[in-house]
């Protein structure tokens, strides 16, 4: 049965960005299954005859690469694990593109790292590329490149968990995994859905296997509560779990998009979800979509470093709109240069902005807590009055 909800957020969407779990891919020996390609495909088919442009977001080259080489466990040495994700990528796309071309156009392969995004020129280039494809009839199969990064492939632990800030994470890390890098992806495209497909039907408010547990089908206004109903254990195969997930999905209502959640095994759910049927979660946008300028500064470059803020500057900043002057800075966090994203913190440590700073670490060193008459005493001239101007500075929380 269509919903009326649902029905809107497929209608609306012209790209669906389809993020697709290892496990998806997996047959019952944790092993890749071709079998589930070709659904895909035959899925992803049905959405382009709907009139809708395609993105998959797909995990598996390691598990590809295990089923090739004969492994039962997942290498735990990094040089291992890009070797095996390095012979199981080719084998991958090779799949997608075969099950494709049954249908008469071809897979694209797009290996990208975090530094892709957070360089601008390279970022808009992804974007071309990505538009492109389009027109070719191509659909484009996103990847993290394993052989070149290390987060996205690294056996993870607790302290490791998706819920870091990434402002906290070292300049030039990699996506945590690949829910992230969906989440990226779609803050490329015009007015995408993102739909994020695992081995179970949603969020539930408990532990899943628990008969006490029951699927929440709608949320409509993103609370970082929901965060407690779910573990932050990862599958078997992947590096993400549901927390990771709710991850992706709070940075995408946050920039005014819509996300579904949902079951990959079910041979029908892409179909489901463009008829508007109740399938999954559905997480509503927060607010009116954002500008792709400022989700390039707020959602998807890694910051560098940041400041953090009295009560008062953040008070201005929040709640009348203004820029980030140099008075209110308390101290500097990190290394930066001129131009690049940083994190606006408050008294707390808790990140509530991010925006493109007018200053190098060294020179916002020196002019914190600086009026405008100090700046032109200690620089003898006066380059910027803001630490960040509030046409570069987003709110991310």
């Amino acid at each position: 049965m269509s919903d009326l909800v649902r029905k809107e957020l497929a209608e609306t969407a012209k790209t669906f960005v389809v993020k697709i779990g290892t496990n998806v891919l997996s047959d019952d020996n944790l092993a890749l299954d071709p079998k589930r390609i070709t659904q895909l495909a035959q899925q992803v088919d049905a959405l382009r005859t709907a009139g809708k442009r395609v993105v998959l977001v797909s995990s598996g080259s390691i598990g590809a690469g295990m089923t090739l080489l004969g492994l039962t466990k997942r290498p735990k040495e990094l040089p291992h694990l890009q070797a095996v994700a390095a012979t199981g990528q080719a084998h991958l796309i090779g799949l997608y593109d075969q099950a494709f071309r049954q249908h008469g156009y071809h897979a694209a392969q797009l290996l990208l790292t975090n530094d892709d995004f957070r360089d601008r020129s390279r970022y808009l280039n992804i974007r071309n590329t990505l538009r492109t494809l389009f027109e070719y009839g191509s659909v484009p199969i996103v990847n993290e490149n394993d052989t070149v990064s290390i987060d996205e492939i690294r056996p993870l632990s607790k302290s490791n968990s998706a819920r870091t800030s990434n402002s906290s994470r070292s300049r030039g890390s990699k996506f945590s995994d690949n829910d992230q890098l969906a989440a990226m992806v779609m803050n490329l495209l015009d007015e995408p859905l993102l739909v994020i497909l695992s081995v179970i039907d949603g969020l539930y408010d408990g532990d899943p296997a628990s008969s006490n547990s029951k699927l929440i089908p709608l949320v409509e206004q993103w609370d970082d509560s929901l965060y407690d109903c779910v573990s932050s254990d990862q599958s078997s195969l992947g590096t993400g779990g549901m927390e990771s997930k709710l991850t992706a999905v709070k940075k995408a209502v946050s920039v005014g998009e819509n996300v579904i959640l949902a079951n990959g095994l079910d041979d029908d759910v892409l179909g489901k979800i463009v008829r508007g049927e109740n399938v999954g979660t559905a997480f509503l946008a927060r607010g009116k979509s954002i500008p792709a300028w400022k989700r390039w500064i707020g959602f998807t470059v890694t910051p560098t470093g940041g400041f953090l803020v009295d009560a008062g500057a953040m008070k201005a900043v929040v709640e009348s709109g203004k820029s980030l002057l140099p008075i209110g800075v308390k101290e500097i966090c990190g290394s930066f240069e001129m131009g690049e994203v940083v994190s606006v913190f408050d008294e707390k440590g808790n990140e509530f902005a991010r925006g493109l700073s007018n200053y190098d670490s060294k020179q916002a060193h020196f002019l914190k807590g600086c009026r405008k008459a100090d700046i032109a005493e200690k620089l003898g001239s006066i380059p910027f009055t803001e630490a960040i101007h509030r046409d570069n500075l987003v709110i991310t929380h």
